[in-house]
């Protein structure tokens, strides 16, 4: 891992901005972690400790979050690009060690007019590229708006895909078609025995462009574009109406409130905002150590208002207590977020997508750098601190440090970050291990991060279950 320090230079050429920026009682500097790239759609923390990357024009990336280096893995020839149109959303299979999967979404053209359709396929990672590209769905109607298209894999392996009603506002309320929807499938594109509509893919209706997806703590959150006011945040919830396009926002109008009480219309968590709209884009959970006053909180992109929105949840996450503005402008459109299982964020900017005011090095990924710090590699590249054996494990492992530790924490996480384990106040050094079993209740074969907090330092080391 980098070592990030309190500002200590005022500026570093391209690497980071000129000053610190302090919100929320977190300050942080910004670095760019790769730039020149062509309207990056999704960002996602693979278990690999890469950024796997979509950009719109058909490009699958992933780009070493340190060096920035980026390897192309694979083109979609087929994407049909130019307005909101292109590749879209992408998700990693959760057992990627041994199911190496990649799924993403796209508009393609029909018969090569502008009739545009929605795709979802399947790739293969073979450690260097992607192949063997199978379908998954396809023939949903698309448009040059509101397309989606959020991808997002659950625990139970479970697909589910966000699809904008394509200009159409008759589809949001008609449960035989998909788009106005969230869909669940199984991975082979299949209808789940247990969707709440027997025989149909649909998860959730009366949806215009929701373009965020995340699940945290049991809930699944989504983000949705609003026409000119009342951008929301949703909880989603399994075969219920979210209103459009009789319900923009709160139910707070008389034909809104009759709507909404006829229909039992979920009302939003969060309109973003009663009088305006923020285009609002990419959505993750935040439960990190590096800025520890936004655990527990939503991380919003916006496109039109080119903010990154910090939306603090209530203990059980179910309604926002306070937000705010942690970028305003410095970067114009930012389109996505994610963030490592050791809870370091990066957003991505849209400025090339025909509405932005693009600068020369965009589009780009940026890194918000917490001044808590992590532990840097050696020059071999491995952590001396921190030891983890057997590395491949089956079931048995312990955890060394090399220099004394005291009141040290030790997580174990999957790569989407959740905690899978956890224990505290240990005392670690060369003669002193902490003894885990990864039982098959709670660990599949995979890629997980062990992660050591003591202090305001983190290390973390990659571990791999046969």
């Amino acid at each position: 891992m980098k070592t990030y320090k309190s500002l200590l230079f005022a500026c570093l050429i391209v690497i980071f901005c000129a000053c610190e920026t302090n919100h929320a009682q977190e300050t942080f500097t910004t670095r760019n972690v790769v730039t020149n790239l062509n309207t990056p759609w999704e960002i996602l923390w693979g278990p690999d400790g890469f950024i796997w990357m979509t950009e719109r024009y058909g490009r699958i990336s992933r780009v070493n979050p340190e060096t920035g280096v980026l390897q192309p893995l694979y083109i979609i020839g087929d994407v049909m690009q130019g307005s909101e149109r292109g590749l879209m959303g992408m998700a990693l299979h959760p057992n990627f060690a041994t199911e190496p999967y990649v799924y993403v979404v796209y508009t393609y053209s029909i018969n090569n007019n502008t009739a545009t359709q929605i795709r979802i396929i399947r790739l293969t990672f073979n450690g260097s590229t992607l192949e063997s590209p199978i379908t998954i769905l396809e023939n949903i109607p698309g448009a040059g708006i509101h397309d989606g298209a959020r991808l997002w894999i659950d625990e139970d392996l479970k697909l589910f895909a966000t699809i904008g009603d394509a200009g159409n506002t008759a589809y949001a309320q008609n449960l035989e078609s998909l788009n106005g929807k969230l869909l669940r499938m199984n991975l082979d594109g299949s209808i789940p025995s247990d969707n709440p509509f027997p025989g149909s893919l649909v998860w959730s209706f009366g949806h215009r462009n929701p373009q965020g997806l995340v699940i945290a703590n049991g809930i699944l959150y989504s983000s949705e574009h609003g026409p000119g006011t009342d951008d929301e945040l949703n909880i989603i919830e399994k075969g219920r109406n979210y209103g459009w396009p009789y319900v923009n926002g709160y139910c707070d109008t008389p034909q809104e409130i009759a709507f909404c009480e006829a229909n039992n219309v979920v009302e939003s968590m969060k309109s973003l905002y009663p009088s305006y709209t923020v285009a609002a884009a990419g959505l993750d959970y935040y439960n990190g150590d590096l800025f520890p006053t936004w655990k527990n909180s939503l991380l919003l992109t916006t496109l039109k208002a080119q903010k990154l929105i910090l939306l603090k949840l209530s203990p059980d996450g179910r309604s926002v207590t306070s937000e705010e503005n942690v970028i305003d402008g410095q970067f114009g459109r930012l389109r996505d977020i994610c963030t490592s299982p050791n809870g370091r964020i990066f957003i991505s900017t849209s400025n090339r997508d025909g509405r932005g005011s693009p600068k020369a090095e965009d589009d780009r990924i940026i890194e918000l750098v917490s001044n808590v710090q992590s532990v840097k590699p050696n020059s071999s590249g491995s952590i001396d601190f921190l030891r983890i054996y057997p590395n491949p494990t089956s079931r048995e492992l312990k955890i060394k440090a090399s220099d004394l530790i005291i009141d040290g924490d030790i997580e174990i996480v999957d790569f989407l970050g959740n905690v899978k384990y956890k224990a505290s106040n240990l005392t670690l050094d060369l003669n002193n291990s902490h003894s885990v079993f990864l039982d098959k209740q709670n660990f599949v074969s995979g890629i997980y991060y062990v992660i050591l907090k003591y202090g305001n330092k983190l290390i973390s080391e990659k571990l791999i279950l046969n």
